[in-house]
């Protein structure tokens, strides 16, 4: 392969994705080193974490990466657990905020390309003094995100406890001062770009790369055509009102006579009040194994994501990869197959289940069209993607 760039140092302090852009620069042959908290190999020791900590030890398994090249950091995951906790319950994160970066600084100086990548928020100590920073962002600006809650909570006052979460200038000014720096910003979902442009960031910067669809794919997952019935809709996500749920209640409350069986599948953020309130209107399973998620999603016969501020939701590629119908707001970052809908609107949600529930030919071609997407989007055109857009000379790549 023809070298097209110095090999990169990544660094992500908690797993995203399995790792996608790493495993992608290591396919490239352009890994140095990748930097993160704590994973794990496949394998037993792998499957046996996952039986005893749950479904999410699954993200943390990384493939494709020689041992060789990975580097763990398990005192960040305290660090930054400890600052979570902090600032969840509204308390000063002043000193941790210095441990975490003193703790970035060490692993910068153990990156020794001049070449890096580094993820939103964490990268401000990898950029000093390298000659090409890339950032990759993976969600919506923080005050973005923080503005929503504030908004939602607001309308919907009983449905989670009053945000305690201090303000943390510290972590905006980190996110800004990286904009900054950066001479690429990749970004998995194009809506991103005017999020952060309206925050200060220079959209000449930014770069679409959408992540791969990884999931339960199989050819024979098509749904066929049937006759018009109750559809047995599913939410996936974690139950709070950045997830756009209380929309999906508003929708079912204004038409109680809508074709559909709905279900929630995903941890509970809400007070019970809220939990109550989605249960009026559909089943609340809570979290799940993802064997079982998987199965519930060949059964379902759409996914409804009404998001209000994502980078891009995993639950609606997975979706897709299981030949799941999406409908999903443009705020959710789903894929390109997905029907879109306006965010904060229960008249579209409704307007789209009695579309969907009188076309069930509409729901094949959904299902058709979010296989083809899946079976084209992986970790091989990802790579491509990042092969081509180092190559392309949309920014100055140093010599070796």
């Amino acid at each position: 392969m023809k070298r097209i760039a110095p090999d990169f140092d990544y660094f992500c302090p908690s797993i995203r994705r399995n790792l996608q852009t790493a495993v992608a620069l290591e396919s490239a042959g352009l890994l140095r080193s990748a930097h993160v908290d704590f994973c794990l190999p496949p394998g037993q020791i792998a499957r046996s974490v996952e039986r005893v900590a749950g479904p999410r030890a699954a993200n943390r398994v990384v493939r494709d990466i020689p041992s060789t090249r990975i580097h763990r950091h398990p005192q960040l995951m305290i660090a930054s657990r400890v600052r979570q906790r902090l600032y969840l319950s509204g308390r000063d994160t002043t000193a941790v905020d210095r441990v975490l970066t003193r703790m970035y600084s060490a692993v910068a100086r153990q990156c020794e390309s001049d070449a890096v990548v580094g993820t939103q928020s964490s990268c401000l100590e990898l950029f000093e003094g390298r000659s090409y920073r890339i950032m990759e962002q993976i969600s919506p600006p923080v005050r973005y995100e923080r503005a929503i809650a504030a908004e939602e909570l607001a309308r919907f006052p009983e449905w989670e406890e009053p945000d305690k979460a201090a303000v943390s200038s510290f972590w905006d000014h980190r996110e800004e001062l990286e904009w900054g720096m950066a001479d690429l910003i990749w970004v998995p979902s194009p809506h991103l770009v005017n999020l952060s442009s309206d925050f200060g960031a220079d959209p000449r910067k930014f770069r679409v790369l959408p992540y791969a669809i990884v999931g339960p794919q199989s050819a024979e997952m098509s749904r066929g055509v049937k006759g018009r019935r109750a559809l047995r809709v599913v939410f996936v996500g974690t139950l709070m009102l950045r997830k756009g749920v209380q929309y999906i209640y508003e929708a079912l409350r204004m038409k109680p006579s809508l074709p559909i069986q709905m279900e929630f599948f995903g941890p509970p953020k809400l007070t019970s009040e809220g939990v109550r309130c989605l249960a009026e209107v559909g089943t609340v399973h809570g979290s799940v194994p993802r064997a079982q998620l998987f199965n519930e999603l060949r059964r379902a016969d759409v996914l409804l994501f009404p998001s209000l501020a994502e980078g891009s939701s995993r639950a609606t590629l997975e979706a897709a990869a299981a030949g799941l119908p999406v409908v999903a707001t443009e705020e959710a970052g789903g894929p390109a197959s997905a029907m879109v809908i306006p965010s904060r609107s229960p008249e579209a949600i409704i307007d789209v289940i009695e579309m969907l529930a009188d076309d069930p030919a509409r729901l094949a071609e959904l299902s058709e069209a979010g296989l083809a997407e899946a079976s084209t989007r992986n970790l091989a055109t990802y790579t491509e993607s990042i092969i081509g857009m180092l190559g392309s000379g949309s920014a100055t790549v140093p010599s070796r």
